[in-house]
């Protein structure tokens, strides 16, 4: 038989107590306050079709777009254009037009009596503030302005 002085007794009935059991059983007496429900984004709609499209990739006609360092965020979708920024969160939505450039795709709309411009392409692109890598770059225009940022 081992003989164990007793404070290294103590110190292991001690240690095992804190131990979490290793296959715990439900209570039971917990209720969840909110149930989470996965909600599935909708799918990007590519432009298909052209021959000069597809060797430029398809270029999506509906997404969103953001910028940092100011922010600001668009909405594309069905031919609308929502903008919005942190001082115009709910955003403005006004009709946009869409066009080929090269291997970009322009989405037209006018803010404020400004035309706005959005030109994206199909490049990887960083927002310079997460590690988030999006698959489409944009460069905004309102006016004079220009701002880059990512989409998807």
């Amino acid at each position: 038989m081992i003989r164990l002085p007793f404070s290294t007794l103590l110190a292991l009935v001690l240690l095992s107590a804190c131990s979490a059991p290793s296959d715990p059983e439900p209570s039971g007496s917990a209720t969840p306050s909110e149930i989470a429900t996965p909600v599935e984004e909708p799918s990007p709609t590519p432009i298909a079709g052209a021959a000069d499209q597809a060797s430029a990739g398809d270029i999506l006609i509906r997404f969103r777009a953001i910028g940092t360092e100011p922010f600001w965020s668009v909405q594309v979708q069905d031919g609308k254009l929502t903008y919005s920024t942190p001082d115009m969160p709910d955003g403005l939505t006004v009709p946009a037009t869409m066009r080929r450039s090269g291997d970009a795709m322009i989405h037209s709309a006018t803010i404020d009596g400004k035309p706005l411009e959005l030109e994206v392409t199909r490049q990887t692109c960083s927002d310079g503030m997460s590690d988030t890598v999006y698959p489409l770059a944009v460069i905004r225009r309102i006016g004079p302005d220009v701002q880059r940022g990512c989409a998807r």
